[in-house]
């Protein structure tokens, strides 16, 4: 494990134990191959609104990565056969990125803009956004080195992976024993 997949495991853990202070885990992070392995695709299309948009808006930025992670968890449950070659272009509604928030919400996971349970992701990708953020500045990195781009695209990730979580629990998947 290099620098950064321990550091990204690190976000990883604190925003599982963050989400779990806030009754939204169940203390472990709920993943399943297929969604983790969507990422990267993803990931290549929205890299370049991440990069532009993060100056102004990093947590809005980090809280979107999230909402993608939370569409492609619903895709999967929903009909994985179907959707699990949709990219980023079918997160973004008729605003682009600016809108990936309100078009995932209320096309993909089917939650009214006004609704307690948009509200309530919303607050909460907000509240773990920002954790996020705050626990990348923390590591000291020079601003616009390789370095500080790879803190970002292992937070983006971290992001993403916890936003499918959230969304698989919402669906009512734990992990058991067996």
């Amino acid at each position: 494990m290099d620098i950064f997949e321990k550091y990204e495991s690190d976000l990883v853990d604190r925003l599982v134990e963050l989400s779990t202070a806030r009754g939204l885990l169940d203390g472990m992070l709920l993943s399943t191959p297929d969604i983790t392995a969507r990422w990267e695709p993803i990931a290549l299309e929205y890299s370049g609104d991440a990069v532009r948009e993060f100056n102004g808006y990093p947590e809005v930025v980090l809280a979107w990565t999230a909402y993608i992670g939370m569409a492609v968890a619903c895709w999967w449950d929903k009909d994985w056969i179907r959707y699990k070659d949709q990219g980023y272009s079918s997160l973004v509604g008729s605003r682009g990125f600016d809108d990936l928030d309100e078009h995932v919400t209320r096309d993909i996971l089917k939650h009214p803009l006004n609704s307690k349970e948009a509200a309530e992701i919303a607050k909460n990708l907000a509240f773990l956004a920002g954790e996020a953020y705050s626990f990348m500045m923390r590591q000291g990195v020079e601003p616009q080195s390789v370095e500080a781009f790879n803190v970002f695209r292992h937070t983006l990730s971290a992001m993403y992976r916890v936003g499918a979580a959230l969304e698989l629990k919402a669906l009512r998947y734990k992990m058991e024993k067996i």
